[in-house]
């Protein structure tokens, strides 16, 4: 991996940490909505963050499209 690899990869760390910080776990989730509180569960509203936990579906899958918004430019 070459420095300027590595310093992109870095910076998109920093920027998926910044983002689980400000819009919690549901914000990198494929069932995500975005509503007036913050992004949760398409479909139930009252499950923000707790679809581990619950028992139901559909449970957190990581979406990769998330990390393309998050790449820097080339």
């Amino acid at each position: 991996m070459t420095d300027s690899e590595a310093i992109s990869n870095l910076r998109l760390r920093k920027r998926y940490r910044l983002q689980l910080r400000r819009h919690g776990r549901c914000w990198a989730c494929q069932f995500r909505q975005h509503g007036t509180d913050g992004y949760h569960c398409k479909g139930f509203t009252a499950r923000q963050g707790s679809c581990d936990t619950d028992g139901r579906l559909p449970v957190f899958r990581f979406d990769a499209a998330v990390l393309e918004g998050l790449r820097d430019a080339q």
